[in-house]
């Protein structure tokens, strides 16, 4: 491997790499003679380690580390004229790692499908016609025969089998081979070897592994022991079968559909096959749900003049062709999508592209739908339940131009489409736009970062806006359109406040009286009505009523698992320990356990046996993973329901018109949470879901049952009235300077032994105390207030202790200074029990 002189190397020679490490930092290279200069964006193959990575090249001119070999290049991935990533999205990736302070090769995989950057993965194979070459061919070069040779010595034939391209960079005896990949790709070109980078995997019939859930070992919690053995400590492992138990008895599951909650699926999932507790078999590959089938095409309805007004304005900026960032504040119901069709409408017509993201694009299959009704094949629809090679095949179908309309979730912001014009992002207040581990971005700020660096058009649209974009339309950085009516002829519905301290709710049904008659009127009626309860499973809680001890997660500090009664199992929601539940009190031994407070699954089973002939589905994580959603949205969209009961999934721009009553079980749930978002989310959550009735042509009611009937956000949840709710909520945050009237960061400090991260915690509370005093003499005027460090709300997840830190202060320049000046201590310090890892969370969505 070669390694260049540092004295001799000319600097117009060295690039900048982002590799594919947690390590916050860039990597020189040098590029060799026979290689041109790779342009800013450029995929490399670059030796790491004994490792070759796939990195990418950064803008900028590259230093000569102060120490160390300075390794090359291996290979160029992209050809010159054409990069992996658009210098939009480099500079973007350069922002988000700056602000988020975030390691600059997580931050370039963010950009990147799959395994475009990584580990090379690629695999190499002798042909017959190399083979001949090498005992045959005297004009063969000799580094390109000792190549050859090393190939056939490792038996990569095409009778035996291919061999891992990058461990041709490693040297096993005699000299290192120069520019070995180079060197390979130059061999493949003249056919004498084959370096498969999935192509021959796209060439087989379109087939992938289903699994199916044995009934070994499966009647319960005297089973525990053999399945412990088998999944180890593995809670994905755990959570994978319990995923495959949740599936139809006699339904496959694909290797795809598993792929989305369980990344690492293929590496789970043998040990699993090898017990046989779950079963293989090859099977035709399913269909993306989202790609089809054909929808037929819709012309356009006629605009309110609110929409009107709203789509005008946005035009003229898109004909402009400046940058403008919008707040489409509109009511729920009120003809959101049909501007964002519209207006995407008009920039295909001018030779544009565009990006809508969603919250989870697997709750909003409409969406998908309406889009594809009215383009057709130029959307494409990104998801996790897409296989790394269909994922890499849709990139390169958006960067060539041919779907230059994109839906997502929140990765697609960074999708590659030429000439992109128009920015959407549609429930913009959703925290499933903040990614809260890894890189913790936020999408609806990267996109009106990537907006204003290509001058498109962003649009933010909600009925119940952050507060941070109402703030920026009171500061002129958004403009507000406002949808003040529906198009439908029917209003927002009516909306009832029950106070439970009044009206008793029944302890198994949650139901008051009022509610409960309310539910026997629609069903008797033919509508369709929605039960919201934001808590999932079967219980909160089992506690023993001898020793009153709650069955608690060995790995985490909350009071108690939730118990889910079709699998009869224990479930953590922070870590996903899984387990049976047991017979008897783990601390007594007692053999009573009392169930907690009820969750969906509980208010499923009361209801249906509360109200006789009224039909009930459930809608919560636990019924509607993969494909079982959408025929569960179907099936409820297509009355084959009377009530549907769910948590916040509800809340997601579902649009059923047969459904005319909402009943909210706890309004108030949430609000005692030490969060200062926490008020806002209830508001948010509470506005949403009553926004689900009267959206067809019967008017809709709304029941809020609550034990704080008098609360601000309920009261303003009560009359619809958003702009009310900020007003008071704005007042409450700047008497503490919090978000938007001030700015924050959070820092966190975790680790699995107590004493090391109550030391690293000081540690950098004492380094962010004395930047912070920097700051104020500095100023004189401008403060970093500094709380903490102390145990964060939920002490210890997955086993590894918490604390924090939380910056405020009323000016971000200040904030990032502090940040920057901070950022070489960050990250992770020490191995095994004792390392300790600490990490900034900047504009952050949850301090819990």
């Amino acid at each position: 491997m070669a390694t260049q002189d540092r004295s001799e190397q000319h600097p117009s020679r060295l690039v900048s790499v982002a590799v594919p490490v947690a390590l916050d930092q860039a990597f020189t290279y040098s590029v060799p003679a026979e290689l041109p200069i790779p342009a800013p964006g450029t995929r490399v193959v670059v030796p790491f380690g004994a490792r070759a990575l796939i990195g990418v090249v950064r803008p900028g001119v590259a230093e000569l580390p102060e120490k160390g070999a300075l390794r090359e290049l291996l290979e160029l991935l992209d050809p010159p004229e054409q990069p992996a990533l658009s210098a939009d999205l480099v500079a973007l990736c350069e922002w988000i790692s700056d602000y988020y302070l975030a390691p600059l090769g997580e931050t370039y995989r963010l950009a990147l499908p799959g395994s475009a950057m990584g580990v090379d993965a690629r695999r190499a194979q002798l042909t017959e016609a190399g083979a001949t070459a090498l005992g045959s061919d005297p004009d063969l070069h000799a580094h390109d025969r000792r190549l050859l040779a090393r190939l056939y010595d490792e038996g990569a034939t095409p009778t035996a089998k291919w061999l891992v391209v990058a461990s041709l960079t490693k040297q096993t005896s005699g000299p290192p081979i120069p520019a070995p990949l180079m060197r390979l790709s130059a061999l493949a070109a003249r056919g004498l070897v084959e370096v498969d980078t999935g192509e021959a995997e796209r060439r087989r019939a379109r087939t992938e592994p289903h699994y199916r859930r044995t009934d070994r070992l499966r009647s319960g919690s005297a089973d525990e022991p053999a399945i412990a053995q088998v999944v180890g400590r593995s809670k994905q492992r755990r959570a994978l079968l319990d995923y495959l138990d949740l599936q139809p008895p006699a339904s496959w599951t694909s290797v795809s559909e598993l792929r989305g909650p369980f990344p690492r699926v293929r590496q789970l999932i043998d040990p699993l096959v090898d017990a046989g507790l779950v079963v293989a078999s090859e099977r035709l590959r399913e269909l993306d749900p989202f790609a089809s089938p054909a929808v037929p095409s819709t012309a356009p309805p006629t605009l309110t003049a609110d929409q009107h007004a709203a789509l005008e304005r946005l035009l003229a900026a898109l004909n402009a062709g400046h940058f403008e960032a919008s707040l489409l504040h509109g009511i729920t119901g009120s003809g959101k999508t049909e501007i964002y069709l519209q207006l995407i409408a008009e920039a295909r017509e001018r030779g544009g592209g565009a990006i809508v993201l969603v919250p989870e694009i697997a709750l909003t299959p409409q969406l998908a739908e309406r889009f594809r009704s009215r383009f057709g094949d130029a959307v494409a629809v990104l998801h996790s339940g897409l296989t790394p090679q269909q994922r890499l095949d849709v990139q390169g179908h958006i960067r060539a131009g041919q779907r230059p309309i994109v839906i997502g979730a929140r990765s697609a912001v960074f999708a590659p489409v030429p000439n992109l014009r128009v920015i959407v992002v549609d429930e913009e207040h959703d925290a499933s736009f903040k990614q809260d581990e890894g890189v913790r971005y936020n999408a609806r700020d990267v996109a009106l970062v990537r907006g204003r660096k290509l001058d498109a058009v962003v649009v933010l649209g909600s009925a119940t806006p952050s507060l941070e974009s109402w703030h920026g339309t009171r500061e002129q950085r958004l403009s507000l359109l406002s949808l003040r009516t529906r198009p439908t002829p029917r209003p927002l519905p009516e909306v009832e406040i029950v106070n439970l301290k009044e009206h008793l709710p029944d302890r198994d049904t949650l139901l008051s009286a009022k509610l409960r008659n309310r539910l026997l009127e629609t069903a008797a009626a033919g509508e369709q009505a929605i039960v919201f309860l934001n808590r999932r499973g079967y219980t909160t809680a089992l506690s023993c009523t001898t020793c009153g001890s709650f069955q608690q997660c060995p790995d985490c500090s909350a009071p108690a698992m939730t118990y889910h009664l079709k699998r009869n199992r224990l479930m953590c929601h922070l870590c996903g320990h899984i387990e049976g539940a047991p017979e008897r009190c783990r601390s007594c031994g007692g053999t009573e356990l009392e169930h907690g407070a009820a969750g969906t699954e509980r208010v499923e089973v009361a209801i249906a046996a509360s109200l006789p002939g009224v039909r009930i589905a459930r809608l919560d994580r636990d019924t509607s993973r993969g494909k079982a959603l959408t025929e569960l949205l179907d099936r409820f969209r297509n009355r084959e329901a009377d009530v549907l009961i769910g948590t916040q999934m509800l809340s997601k721009g579902h649009d059923f018109p047969g459904v005319t009553l909402v009943g909210v079980l706890r309004a108030d749930q949430g609000l005692a949470l030490p969060d200062f978002r926490a008020t806002e989310r209830v508001f948010q959550l509470l506005t949403q879901v009553a926004g689900r009735a009267g959206r067809g042509d019967r008017p809709g009611r709304v029941v809020l049952q609550t034990w704080a009937p008098d609360h601000p956000a309920i009261q303003y949840a009560h009359t619809h009235d958003f702009e009310g709710f900020a007003k008071w909520e704005l007042a409450a945050r700047a008497k503490l300077g919090n978000p938007p009237l001030g700015y924050v960061a959070l820092l966190r400090i975790s680790g699995e032994d107590r004493s090391q991260v109550n030391a690293r915690a000081r540690e950098l509370g004492r380094s962010v105390g004395a930047l912070a005093t920097r700051v104020a003499q500095a100023s004189g005027a401008t403060r970093v207030e500094v709380l903490g460090p102390i145990d964060s709300p939920i002490e210890r997840i997955n086993r590894r202790l918490r604390m924090q830190i939380l910056l405020r202060t009323s000016r971000r320049d200040a904030l990032r200074w502090v940040l920057r000046h901070l950022r070489h201590e960050l990250g992770a310090r020490g191995r095994g029990r004792i390392g300790t890892v600490a990490r900034v969370d900047v504009d952050p969505y949850t301090l819990m």
